[in-house]
């Protein structure tokens, strides 16, 4: 059963079809799949022709059997990329880390919500901590805002239109227009200041990661408290840091113009 009432059953169904595939059996029929997820053959029927008629699973007219098409490969290779992007990333943000003695974030866009792959913790005894993988919303990060800025007008109106903006401090932007018109600017300068906007007593900026087709596919910022990230120092020292850092980055990705 679907643990929220924004699941769709038949779309959790067709996906552990999809995920029944392996390299030791690579090829099901419809019984084989029925006994597997526990259903009659009906349904799955319903799922695999749906599969089908995707793009995702072909069916062998002759054995009867579903395969896996390209369609999956080509998004295990944007997985695949999202790794090579953590290979080539850290041990410039490991740089960065050491040189400012602060906490520095690697992140992506998750359903419009920012997720860090990775994060370094500065060596100081009064620090941040962060815990990685956990969702944070986009409105009051610097990684977020930058990545928002990046999306196309039909991203940034699903946005808009589905997500709703929350307030973390007495910062945190959470009327619509001036986001939006906060996410020009953004785009405009390159980077992104969370200034005490997520957390109390913290602030943080960072800049955006391209790819080979120069499209924004995650961001990395430098954070700390208040006391020691001033306006002054994220823009004089920190801003140029991490577009340099950056660049060599979104470069060994394939992306050859700085921004």
């Amino acid at each position: 059963m679907p643990q929220n009432r924004y699941s769709i059953n038949s779309v959790l169904r067709a996906l552990k079809i999809l995920d029944s595939y392996s390299f030791h059996k690579s090829s099901y029929t419809n019984k084989e799949l029925s006994n597997i997820l526990g259903l009659n053959k009906s349904t799955v029927t319903t799922l695999l022709s749906s599969l089908v008629e995707g793009g995702f699973l072909e069916k062998d007219e002759k054995t009867r059997e579903y395969r896996l098409t390209y369609r999956l490969y080509r998004l295990g290779r944007v997985y695949i990329s999202q790794v090579d992007l953590h290979r080539v990333a850290i041990p410039l943000l490991t740089e960065i880390a050491v040189l400012c003695n602060e906490t520095v974030h690697i992140g992506f866009l998750n359903k419009f919500t920012v997720v860090n792959i990775e994060t370094i913790e500065n060596k100081r005894p009064i620090g941040i901590r962060i815990t990685q993988d956990v969702p944070t919303d986009a409105n009051g990060s610097a990684l977020g805002k930058v990545l928002l800025a990046y999306l196309d007008e039909a991203g940034l109106k699903e946005y808009f239109d589905t997500v709703e903006l929350v307030r973390h401090t007495r910062n945190t932007i959470t009327a619509k227009d001036e986001l939006r018109r906060h996410l020009t600017r953004i785009k405009e300068n390159g980077y992104a200041i969370d200034d005490v906007e997520l957390i109390e007593d913290v602030r943080c900026v960072g800049v955006p990661i391209f790819d080979n087709n120069a499209k924004v596919i995650a961001a990395i910022s430098i954070q700390g408290l208040v006391y020691r990230m001033t306006r002054e120092k994220m823009e004089k020292e920190y801003v140029p840091m991490l577009k340099d850092t950056a660049f060599k980055i979104s470069q060994r990705l394939g992306h050859l113009h700085p921004e």
